[in-house]
């Protein structure tokens, strides 16, 4: 891997940490407002069998909640994610196609499923992603295409 590739890599990683550390912060706002948790709190209503206080909520109900309502550094996370696994997939997989092809097919499937459960959210942040996911699906696919006809090594 060219050293310009690996500087990227270490770039979106650094940006994908400071992102996330920074919606989890604005996240923590969940723990203040009582009645999002029943529609925001999924994870901790899926634990605790749909009892919920402050003390049990999970740490990712923190990302959800910065996803629904404050959706740019998630959003950041999000697509500095997306980048670090396609490098990793192109450079560490460069040899074999067809494993390629596969967890490339892996992401796509993923990326649409999670962008049609998202489609019709009431909340922008919630659509941003949909977007967002539905975007890397088509990127996925693209990606297996070029690696079909050769474009991609």
């Amino acid at each position: 891997m060219p050293f310009k590739r690996i500087v990227l890599l270490i770039g979106a990683f650094v940006v994908f940490i400071l992102a996330a550390l920074i919606s989890w912060y604005e996240g923590g706002q969940l723990r203040d407002e009582p009645g999002e948790w029943r529609y925001t709190a999924v994870f901790s209503n899926w634990a605790n069998e749909g009892f919920t206080n402050a003390d049990n909520l999970w740490v990712l109900d923190h990302f959800v909640y910065a996803a629904k309502f404050e959706p740019l550094f998630p959003l950041v996370m999000a697509i500095s994610f997306y980048f670090v696994l396609f490098q990793l997939t192109f450079w560490l997989l460069r040899g074999r196609r067809t494993v390629r092809n596969a967890i490339l097919l892996l992401i796509a499937s993923i990326s649409f499923l999670t962008c049609y459960a998202l489609f019709d959210s009431p909340t922008i942040g919630f659509q941003l992603f949909a977007f967002l996911f539905g975007m890397a699906g088509a990127l996925s696919v693209f990606g297996m295409i070029a690696v079909k006809f050769g474009g991609v090594q």
